[in-house]
């Protein structure tokens, strides 16, 4: 018996070893079975690979497509401000998105709810611009008392281009911005801020926001 034990001591060591520096020194916090995939306004998964409109789940004044728009007094020499449209009426139709995955999530092309994504717009640019289609978050804005979301953000790297996608109900989700999977790749969904809007210029511009998250849907294009 105690030969026995012996030798099951030996065949175990190697996977407690492993287990212990995976979660020690690796904390990649990868999609789980707990995790659902974020689904489509058709009841299809997202493909990280394909391109979207996000939606509103209002209509009528409450409605409107995100969209790229010029920034006011901004600097920049391309388009960097994300945008809603004030109204759903006449349909304008949004700037098309990707959700771009760190390449080490092994999830194949799906996207899952608590996922950290870059978000891009999918739109033809020159090279000048080709940086002006990464979403971030911007400064803090004194006069609006809110941080925009903006372009000029830097794929897969650690600044302040890291979001997740959450599910509120069953027909919506919200965009929220977390600290990112190289700042704190275990940090919990409560840690980070959702995405809402504020009035700009008579323009409803995306923010992060204490309450009245964005609630919104994705159309693929």
């Amino acid at each position: 018996m105690t030969n026995y034990l012996f030798l099951l001591s030996l065949f175990l060591l190697p996977f407690i070893a492993f287990s212990s520096t995976f979660t020690s020194q690796n904390p990649i916090d990868l999609p789980t079975a707990t995790n659902k995939l974020v689904l489509d306004t058709n009841g299809n998964a997202l493909d990280h690979r394909a391109s979207y409109h996000i939606v509103s789940i209002g209509r009528g004044a409450a409605g409107g497509d995100v969209y790229l728009g010029p920034s006011p007094n901004s600097s920049a020499p391309c388009s960097n401000g994300v945008f809603r449209y004030n109204s759903d009426v006449g349909q304008p139709i949004g700037t098309p998105v990707r959700f771009i995955i760190k390449s080490d999530y092994s999830t194949g092309s799906g996207i899952f709810e608590n996922q950290d994504v870059n978000v891009q717009f999918d739109i033809a640019t020159s090279r000048l611009c080709v940086i002006y289609a990464n979403w971030k978050v911007g400064d803090y804005d004194v006069s609006l008392g809110a941080r925009l979301l903006e372009t000029g953000g830097t794929l897969g790297q650690g600044d302040s281009s890291w979001f997740k996608i959450v599910k509120v109900s069953e027909s919506s989700y919200n965009l929220l911005y977390c600290p990112g999977p190289f700042v704190c790749p275990s940090c919990p969904v409560d840690e980070c801020q959702a995405v809402g809007w504020v009035r700009q210029d008579g323009k409803r511009r995306l923010c992060l926001v204490k309450d009245q998250p964005f609630g919104v849907n994705f159309k693929k294009v």
